[in-house]
């Protein structure tokens, strides 16, 4: 995500937050806390102020279309903490009812462990499971 986009979606944020004008904003002003009350029912999870930035400006990009979204985080800051919040918000789209599992690649074991450990913290009612050859095999019916 560029700068732009970073300060449009911090703008959007503190737009809904303060009164929705738009059918639009109210759309998206109540999937947001549909999505924190969901979250929270499952999970201990609670987003610090930029995580919520970077996932409502995530959850924007994917209501426009757009399928690729990166994100750009310091080390620590949470980022694996905001991809499985984004997963646990996104609907399949129309086209694939039946898409409803995730695949996270690493490019070592340790950070396979990190991601698959928090997101069984943050979403304990997921099956997560590691795949790495024939160190670690996967059933293929994870949701992550």
């Amino acid at each position: 995500m560029d700068f732009e986009h970073f300060v449009l979606a911090l703008v959007g944020v503190n737009m809904i937050l303060s009164a929705p004008k738009t059918t639009t904003q109210l759309c998206r002003l109540n999937r947001l806390l549909t999505f924190r009350r969901h979250l929270h029912e499952v999970s201990p999870l609670i987003l610090r102020p930029y995580q919520e930035i970077c996932l409502k400006a995530c959850l924007d990009a994917h209501t426009t279309g757009t399928s690729r979204i990166g994100v750009s985080l310091p080390t620590g800051a949470g980022k694996t903490a905001v991809f499985i919040s984004l997963l646990s918000s996104l609907e399949p789209r129309n086209s694939r009812p039946g898409a409803t599992k995730s695949l996270v690649i690493v490019n070592s074991i340790e950070l396979a462990k990190q991601a698959a450990s928090q997101a069984k913290h943050i979403r304990p009612d997921w099956v997560v499971e590691i795949e790495q050859g024939s160190k670690h095999r996967a059933s293929g019916n994870a949701d992550l």
